[in-house]
């Protein structure tokens, strides 16, 4: 290192490189004269720096990684300021996840309670695996359900009526419901969590709606005859169930039922409804909300109840109610709810 370009004497004195040391004094107390310089030589390499004075390519090399380290910590700072926003963020979409799965949840439940309620129980019913066995735990005939699965052909055309959950979207995509499903029986929770109850087109949504079309043309024919004949057909009804009856929006089963059921009671509707929320416009009302009494029968309400019922089971009842039942309203009214399972058939009237 510097040894190989400074000498010293032995008095410690520096002395230049290639000089030669020079003689003891010969008396004491005499001091010695200066070194001559040296005799001009070959020139040599330039002698390498002290070791205390860094060379400038390590110069360089130290400034580039001085430089890295602090952009190395400036960005820790920024990902340490970001941190918790990240979690944040993470947190909450954890959340939203989770309670997209409970709503989802709630909604195959409330579906199932409803198509047990309200499907009728020779209908087949698809569904994937865990909405099946909600049906069948719920008490729908297993025997009746198609389930189904990712490798389920296109549409389960066998099936009357489909459970139509984020599985079976996942599954179908759009095209199911576009395709082979476009009636919307009830509908539980909504966007990505949704369950929805809907009715099977067989032969695909053309054939449904011409289907559709021509029942709707003959309830509207046969409504419109029994409103014009109310003198004498003991029936009274108010203004709203008279629009609905008129526009073909009843259940041919239920307004044959009624006709059936006036020959035998006087009876007054009060409206008619469908017990289904979140159904399609278009979907035929199910169930007529009749007064818990008519003063023309001269009966007790329970006695007035007992007599539907019997005129409802008679034998000459074609089509019998799937339930009659009392309901009370808000204001203490008590109504008697007629009611047909789903789905609705079409062409009942034909010929009427």
């Amino acid at each position: 290192m510097a040894e190989h370009a400074i000498g010293r004497d032995r008095a410690g004195q520096s002395r230049p490189a290639g000089t030669p040391e020079p003689a003891e004094p010969s008396r004491p107390n005499v001091s010695r004269p200066a070194a001559a310089p040296p005799a001009p030589a070959t020139p040599q390499r330039p002698a390498r720096p002290a070791s205390g004075t860094p060379r400038p390519a390590r110069r360089g090399a130290r400034i580039a990684v001085l430089a890295l380290a602090l952009v190395a910590i400036a960005l820790a700072g920024t990902v340490v300021g970001l941190a918790p926003g990240v979690a944040k963020h993470s947190s909450a979409g954890r959340q939203s996840t989770a309670a997209l799965q409970r709503q989802a949840l709630v909604a195959r439940a409330q579906a199932a309670s409803w198509v047990v309620q309200q499907v009728d129980h020779t209908a087949a019913v698809s569904c994937d695996p865990a909405m099946c066995a909600a049906l069948a735990k719920d008490g729908f005939p297993a025997g009746k359900l198609v389930i189904l699965g990712p490798a389920s052909p296109t549409a389960p055309v066998t099936s009357q009526i489909v459970v139509v959950t984020p599985t079976v979207r996942d599954w179908f995509g759009s095209s199911l419901a576009a395709a082979y499903a476009p009636a919307v029986l009830a509908s539980f929770a909504a966007g990505s969590a949704q369950v929805s109850v809907r009715v099977m087109a067989p032969h695909g949504v053309g054939a449904y709606d011409a289907a559709y079309d021509s029942d709707l043309g003959q309830r509207k024919a046969f409504g419109n005859a029994l409103l014009s004949n109310l003198n004498t057909s003991r029936i009274t009804i108010t203004a709203a169930a008279r629009q609905q009856l008129a526009a073909g929006q009843v259940d041919s089963r239920l307004v044959l039922a009624i006709t059936s059921l006036a020959g035998d009671v006087p009876i007054d509707i009060v409206e008619f409804a469908n017990p289904g929320q979140g159904a399609s416009p278009n979907v035929p009302l199910r169930f007529a909300d009749l007064a818990g009494n008519d003063p023309a029968a001269n009966l007790t309400s329970s006695a007035y109840l007992k007599a539907m019922q019997a005129a409802a089971n008679a034998p000459n009842m074609v089509y019998a109610p799937d339930r009659i039942q009392t309901a009370v309203f808000p204001g203490h009214t008590t109504v008697i709810q007629v009611e047909f399972h789903a789905p609705s058939p079409f062409g009942l009237l034909t010929g009427q």
